[in-house]
């Protein structure tokens, strides 16, 4: 009879808490993307996440030029996209299906890993 209460319980946390964090399954993860995982949870804008999917291979052409755009717009411009701190966290947030604003606000260690996951698939390319 315990054990009951106690699985009532922990469905009516689920449900309190299933709008404010983010879950994804493995079966919600694409073959090959890379999967960032926070030490504690990351709240930005109320939203709370436990890890970011990144799938980079996703993206086509199009994405490039809107972060390059993107840049434009606020006065930034890339010469080498592969060292650009800006284009490679932009290209990290589309990678993930996220806000730039998201990765940018990240505490540095999640950022910079982050950053240097999208710099290590742009060389892959051969960009």
């Amino acid at each position: 009879m315990e054990d009951i209460k106690k699985e009532e319980n922990k469905q009516e946390v689920a449900e309190e808490t299933k709008g404010k964090i983010t879950v994804v399954t493995d079966s919600d993860t694409p073959e090959g993307a890379y999967v960032h995982e926070f030490t504690k949870p990351y709240t930005f804008e109320d939203k709370t996440y436990t890890r970011l999917v990144f799938d980079f291979e996703k993206l086509i052409g199009d994405d490039l030029v809107a972060i390059e755009n993107e840049m434009a717009a606020v006065g930034e411009y890339a010469l080498s996209p592969e060292i650009s701190t800006s284009f490679l966290y932009r290209l990290a947030a589309k990678a993930a299906g996220v806000g730039s604003d998201v990765i940018a606000h990240l505490p540095i260690r999640d950022f910079g890993k982050i950053k240097n996951k999208s710099r290590d698939f742009l060389i892959s390319t051969g960009f």
